[in-house]
């Protein structure tokens, strides 16, 4: 199977049934909606991002159809401006390539450096798919297992609304 070794000793370790994709390409040429809805699950964005001074580093959840306002979060941390981290960073602290960061990317974060905010849509979704830390391949988790690989990385997560306006 295409993916990380670790995905896949850490789905077993916790006993975690999954649903396994191929794609020749990273699934966004798919016909999109059709093919989520075939297989009933949500299409998740992940966003690896960092604060202006480069030493906090988060990991943005959220359904992959909804827009993320990152003024939300700069609004939260009152530290300046937010934006997309390096293959540098992610190489220090998540071990993957852009385009296929994941939940699965903080099994690689040793230190647990980085801070999670999830979407609060997502409780509502039942399946939920995640890249398994490389392209072309797809795997689906229920949403409970995806709190539970959160859970088992160590890292501190939150839910809040990441599509809010800031007032």
């Amino acid at each position: 199977m295409i993916g990380q070794k670790i995905v896949y000793e850490t789905l077993e370790k916790l006993n975690i049934s999954f649903e396994y994709y191929e794609s020749p390409k990273d699934f966004s040429s798919e016909e999109d909606i059709s093919f989520w809805n075939r297989i009933g699950a949500t299409r998740c964005k992940n966003l690896f991002m960092r604060n202006h001074k480069g030493n906090r580093h988060f990991l943005l959840i959220s359904d992959y159809y909804k827009d993320i306002n990152i003024k939300v979060l700069e609004d939260k941390f009152k530290k300046g401006k937010i934006s997309f981290a390096s293959q540098q960073r992610i190489d220090k602290h998540i071990k993957g390539v852009i385009g296929a960061i994941s939940v699965f990317s903080l099994l690689n974060d040793e230190a647990n450096h980085v801070e999670v905010f999830i979407d609060e849509g997502l409780k509502t979704k039942q399946k939920l798919t995640f890249l398994p830390n490389e392209l072309n391949a797809l795997i689906a988790i229920s949403f409970e297992d995806f709190v539970k690989i959160l859970d088992y990385s160590g890292n501190r997560y939150e839910f809040m609304n990441l599509a809010a306006s800031v007032e």
